[in-house]
């Protein structure tokens, strides 16, 4: 009788030579056939993702150019202004307005366009100026109030008391407006100009208790005076000068 030799049994977790190379061939086989079968959708999310990258670095440069460019302008329009020669800061600003309306400089060319009309006695077209500019740049809380004090004086310049009044009203409805003064005294004027006497010295009354240390508390104190016929106004009838962006 023949006797067979035992083969000796691996131990568990190990493997010879052969057997790892085998794995390995294994591992390979299976790798290159999962990138046979996802190859055109990894190709395509690796160039979509550098048509990604490649279009946010090119819209950043794009911006940057528009925005030095606009400010440019802006700077030449805002010495128009600053000079009286209003009809080119419009010219100046109408330029970033057409051009990059999507700039930095945007809101501001809309503000004094509005601004430059105003000065001009032109006030539908400042009117125009300040509605293009609450209806795209409402988002901008430091200037908004300004464009809406404004917008009120040009409505009081067409002697439409009703806009006017509503503009100044929305003033007051912005959180922590600050030219909420300034708004509580025009509204008090155009209640006057209009002729209703009783909700001008309330709302002048209403200024001075609201804001004792504003410099138009003091102008409605002259004001009341001359309603209440107590004592003439020395002031005139003069508004102040158009709110600028600071």
């Amino acid at each position: 009788m023949k006797i067979k030799k035992r083969i000796p049994r691996k131990k568990e977790g190990h493997y010879d030579t052969e057997d790892l190379q085998g794995i390995l061939q294994d591992i390979e086989s299976r790798s290159v056939g999962i990138f046979e079968k996802y190859r055109i959708p990894v190709i395509i999310a690796i160039v979509a993702s550098v048509i990604v990258i490649a279009g946010a670095i090119s819209y950043k440069l794009f911006a940057s150019y528009r925005n030095n460019n606009a400010a440019v302008i802006e700077y030449r329009a805002y010495n128009y202004f600053l000079e009286g020669n209003y009809k080119e800061s419009v010219s100046s600003f109408q330029e970033i307005a057409d051009k990059y309306s999507g700039s930095k400089s945007a809101p501001v060319a809309y503000y004094y366009i509005g601004n430059s009309y105003l000065a001009l006695g032109q006030y539908d077209d400042a009117i125009r100026a300040y509605k293009g500019f609450t209806d795209k740049f409402s988002e901008q809380e430091t200037l908004l109030p300004l464009v809406y004090i404004n917008l009120g004086s040009a409505y009081t310049g067409k002697n439409d008391y009703n806009n006017a009044m509503s503009s100044f009203r929305n003033v007051l409805s912005l959180k922590d407006s600050p030219v909420a003064d300034r708004a509580v005294y025009e509204l008090a004027r155009v209640y006057e100009m209009s002729g209703d006497t009783a909700s001008a010295i309330e709302q002048y009354e209403n200024l001075k208790k609201t804001y004792p240390a504003s410099s138009w508390s003091q102008e409605a104190t002259a004001r009341l005076s001359k309603l209440k016929g107590e004592t003439p106004v020395l002031t005139g009838e003069q508004t102040r000068p158009i709110e600028k962006a600071k």
